[in-house]
């Protein structure tokens, strides 16, 4: 545990150095300190990338083709959602699992009349229907209670989504990997497939590099998490771990952790294993993901801290919470640094900007070019990439709001993301046209500011803060393709 918290400490020092050395007026210090550490966050991630996307590639232990004789429940759990796409996904588990289990609709619905056509459903099919009367622990406390009155009958559990579909040979692709006992679960890649919206066109894009290169990366290092669904995982070891999480809004990335810190092993099958999902089609819907990912993972990061696991797992588990901090209260400062400076002509840094530029702008563009590279084999490229970006700027505020209820210790209420086609403009476009307004206007005064001054050191100030003004300027008005889709 010392290592971890030695490891942590030099990632926020080390901007603590820097803006000793280049501290320009007290009055925006924390903005410096901020600037400095997203900086370092920014390298340390995108180290832990390149080491992932090294690690994607190295050719993973085939499959053996016989397995044991497991005794496997799979789970279809549910929270007020259509019962026709519960149907659908209860058929397609029912066909993968064919003679290995048994099937059950763990049902958490307060709507009446989904509660009624769900159970007849289940009663007509011979499907084992499970209902709750509260929510103790939502997701993760619905599984635990099935565990604690079933799991003695099961070797395994397989959990799915509502809108999450198997492919036939899933179990039988997936379970012979339990031969080795120390395997606690088995995760496959999450599937996009329903794409109704600009916005659920981002989502998948932002999905691909994850799934495919950090995920494929985490097997490597025995760092794979859950996913929430499309997973098996072995009864006897979610036992040991006291069950799933039920503390943490994402009880999926806790109850990994737990059972990485018991020495069990994770596997991840990057293979097409999933045939259906429903991304959010919606900017409201895609904030209440986001907003709710980010809580669990902040949630989670005191355990990361104390747990024993080895050092490149670690590594891994930090940077997933570095990348929610960096795309959410960060972000806001990278927004504002340049705008402050040329608004009320503060500098942020005192350092020669042709040094700067020199040393920090190879960087990014590195880490952009990277990126774009890994990911050459799939269907992203550069519109991909810019769909990435968009929407990972509307990120900015749920993921904030997420960061300030974590450190103040305020409960958000747990909020299932919406699925539907129904698409409308959000009123969080309020927000996107002021950033707007706000930038061009310090185009606008950044220009005038230049063209008036005559010392060079400040020309290229100017001209620094401004790039930086049109990069967010690019970004933001991208946002506007999301936001402004017609209803269909």
């Amino acid at each position: 545990m010392i290592r971890n918290y030695i490891i942590l400490l030099s990632i926020f020092l080390i901007p603590v150095i820097f803006t000793i050395f280049t501290i320009s007026n007290i009055l925006v210090s924390p903005i410096t300190y901020a600037l400095w550490l997203t900086i370092v966050v920014g390298i340390f991630t995108t180290a832990v990338y390149i080491s992932n996307y090294l690690k994607s590639s190295e050719i993973k232990a085939p499959l053996v083709e016989e397995f044991k004789a497991y005794k496997v429940a799979a789970l279809v759990v549910s929270y007020n959602e259509d019962p026709s796409t519960i149907k659908e996904t209860l058929f397609s588990v029912r066909e993968a699992l064919d003679s290995l289990g048994d099937l059950f609709l763990l049902d958490d619905s307060t709507d009446i009349e989904k509660v009624r056509e769900n159970e007849d459903f289940c009663n007509k099919n011979n499907i084992h229907y499970v209902h709750r009367e509260n929510r103790r622990g939502y997701k993760a406390g619905a599984i635990n209670d099935f565990l604690k009155k079933f799991g003695k009958n099961y070797d395994l559990i397989a959990v799915f989504d509502s809108d999450q579909r198997p492919v036939k040979s899933f179990f039988f692709d997936l379970l012979p990997f339990f031969n080795d006992p120390e395997i606690a679960f088995v995760q496959v890649p999450q599937a996009y497939t329903e794409i109704y919206s600009r916005l659920a066109l981002g989502a998948t894009y932002q999905q691909m590099p994850f799934h495919n290169i950090v995920m494929s990366g985490r097997d490597v290092t025995g760092s794979a998490f859950i996913l929430g669904s499309g997973f098996i995982a072995r009864i006897s070891a979610l036992e040991k771990a006291n069950y799933f999480d039920e503390n943490i809004v994402t009880e999926d990335l806790a109850t990994s952790l737990k059972l990485h810190s018991l020495g069990y092993k994770s596997i991840y099958v990057n293979y097409p294993g999933i045939w259906y999902g429903e991304p959010p089609q919606t900017v409201d819907a895609y904030m209440i993901q986001q907003g709710r990912w980010s809580l669990g993972s902040f949630q989670a990061f005191g355990r990361i801290l104390k747990t024993r696991i080895n050092t490149r797992a670690f590594l891994d588990y930090l940077a997933g919470v570095l990348y929610w901090l960096k795309e959410g209260p960060l972000t806001i400062v990278e927004l504002l640094a340049p705008i402050i400076f040329i608004n009320f002509q503060l500098f942020i840094f005192k350092v020669d900007p042709v040094i700067f530029s020199l040393a920090y702008y190879p960087v990014f563009l590195f880490s952009i070019i990277l990126f774009v590279y890994s990911m050459r084999e799939r269907s992203y490229g550069i519109s991909g990439f810019l769909y990435h970006q968009f929407v990972e700027f509307l990120m900015m505020p749920p993921v904030t709001l997420s960061f300030i209820a974590w450190i103040s210790g305020r409960k958000r209420p747990f909020r299932v993301t919406p699925k539907g086609k129904e698409i409308r403009i959000s009123r969080w476009i309020i927000l996107y046209i002021i950033i707007e307004i706000i930038l061009i206007i310090s185009i606008i005064k950044g220009i005038f500011w230049y063209l008036s001054s005559s010392e060079l050191a400040l020309k290229y100030s100017i001209i620094v803060n401004l790039s930086w003004i049109f990069y967010f300027l690019f970004i933001n008005t991208g946002t506007f393709i999301i936001f402004l889709e017609r209803r269909k």
